[in-house]
């Protein structure tokens, strides 16, 4: 993720033959990538990796603000002991990523974290939606040239979560959840509006 400058053209040929598999691959491959918003087939003109900038970033941050926000209250309640052991073993994971300094793999932890919670809330129809948030999300927080926070803080970050979980009150974890994702990526704009 990120390893391609916004705006790269993409050839199937090309690609192909970096990654010494067949066109058909390629193709496949550029398919799914578009269907998740990474890149843009345009005909003969090839395909280019999409642009991600910094107000359509914020707008994906703040559907993904709503989608986990809106999902607390039933989240809470449809929480097993089980279900806040495995989002337990998921920070565990994080935590050992962190140590690691292993930055994909706390991505794929992170992602899998957010992904578990919500399905909590059983509102399954919205996970792919959630799904392509957290990707750009992350896309995003890679790409801020002025964001950079060490990993053991990023994976601590999710330890309110699940206190806020333990207790079932969908209010707290709505408010720990808004925090959490206030705070993903740190800009201008969100610091000026939270000082408010």
């Amino acid at each position: 993720m990120n390893e391609l400058v916004p705006g790269t053209v993409l050839t199937e040929l090309a690609l192909a033959t970096e990654l010494a598999s067949s066109q058909g691959a390629v193709r496949e491959a550029l398919l799914r990538l578009e269907g998740e918003g990474l890149v843009s087939r345009n005909g003969r003109q090839g395909t280019v990796v999409t642009p991600l900038d910094r107000q359509t970033a914020e707008e994906i941050l703040d559907l993904r603000r709503r989608i986990e926000t809106r999902a607390a209250h039933r989240v809470a309640h449809g929480a097993g002991t089980g279900d806040i052991a495995g989002l337990q073993r998921l920070f565990e994971q994080m935590q050992q990523d962190a140590a690691d300094n292993d930055g994909w793999a706390l991505i794929e932890t992170d992602t899998n974290f957010h992904l578990c919670l919500f399905r909590l809330s059983g509102l399954l129809a919205m996970e792919p939606i959630l799904a392509r948030c957290i990707l750009h999300t992350h896309r995003f927080r890679l790409w801020a040239p002025w964001h950079r926070r060490p990993l053991a803080q990023t994976a601590a970050r999710h330890a309110p979560i699940i206190a806020a979980l333990e207790t079932r009150n969908g209010d707290a974890l709505a408010r720990t959840l808004a925090d959490h994702l206030d705070t993903i990526v740190e800009t201008n704009i969100r610091t000026k509006e939270r000082s408010r």
